[in-house]
């Protein structure tokens, strides 16, 4: 839950040191940074398994998990919260701090996997396919500097030969969204190794990759500040008791420290951290 490697796993792993500033500097430059090794290879097959699990549970009960060529588990940790681990990791959460605030919160969780399963057809229309950002405008312009940042998470090996998600470089300077999604622009993939992570400004012009018989599975999760609606209600979907168990930066990814009080009665910030500083 804690997102701690299994014992066989860290016995496998030397775990990398970035550096953040640097890092951080190279995503505010680049739009996009990769770091590797940041999942163990045991820890990649055993959340690969549980995802698939997933997509089995989800397209027997009929519920939304993408289509044919492109399976989406939105919210994926909803029925395993066992996934919840894929949520955080020490470098994202101090890439986070930096670039959103001590208080930033989880805006929207998908795994998705841009892979043709053969002889069937399901589902509906997917996101990401064609040009777009996933940044937040006003008045038609592109809010400067981004308020949200994703971590993309390759469970699978991003290549080539597997849909890997293709970025145009340092489009999010441009702050501003694609006027064609189909247009024919310059573009780089997204390469990645399994157990590696990007982490982009959601300002970065991107698409998914094209759909292959080749898995690859990916976990985005796009992070924001804490008063930014989420798209789901996160901390709806465990009970109390589940909740208290969760550690601190899971409860407070899930939105748990800023749901907003009832009425001015109860409490007039919505912060739990502050209230619990005012005493409120």
């Amino acid at each position: 839950m804690d997102n701690l490697m299994s014992e066989a796993a860290a016995k496998n792993f030397e775990k990398m040191c970035w550096d953040i500033d640097d890092t951080i500097e190279t995503l505010k430059r680049e739009g996009v940074v990769i770091l590797n090794k940041v999942l163990a290879l045991d820890e990649c097959a055993r959340y690969r398994g549980r995802l698939e699990q997933q997509l089995i549970e989800r397209r027997t009960g009929d519920s939304y998990c993408g289509n044919e060529t492109n399976q989406v588990l939105d919210n994926y940790f909803m029925t395993d919260p066992e996934l919840l681990g894929l949520l955080y990791q020490d470098i994202t959460d101090k890439v986070m701090r930096r670039m959103i605030d001590d208080d930033y919160v989880l805006i929207s969780p998908s795994a998705r996997n841009r892979r043709i399963i053969e002889n069937t057809k399901f589902g509906i229309k997917t996101s990401g396919v064609g040009w777009h950002t996933d940044s937040r405008y006003v008045g038609g312009q592109g809010i400067k500097p981004s308020l949200c940042y994703m971590s993309i998470l390759a469970i699978d090996p991003f290549e080539l030969k597997n849909g890997a998600t293709h970025y145009v470089p340092r489009s999010h300077l441009l702050y501003k969204r694609p006027q064609d999604r189909d247009e024919d622009l310059d573009f780089e993939s997204m390469l990645m190794p399994a157990g590696a992570m990007a982490i982009i400004d959601t300002a970065l012009w991107h698409r998914v990759g094209d759909a292959t018989t080749k898995s690859r599975w990916g976990v985005f999760n796009t992070f924001g500040p804490w008063f930014m609606k989420p798209y789901h209600r996160f901390h709806e979907m465990f009970d109390q008791e589940q909740m208290d168990g969760f550690p601190t930066i899971i409860r407070q990814l899930l939105h748990w420290d800023s749901i907003p009080p009832k009425h001015h009665d109860e409490s007039m910030v919505t912060l739990r951290r502050v209230r619990k500083l005012l005493n409120m």
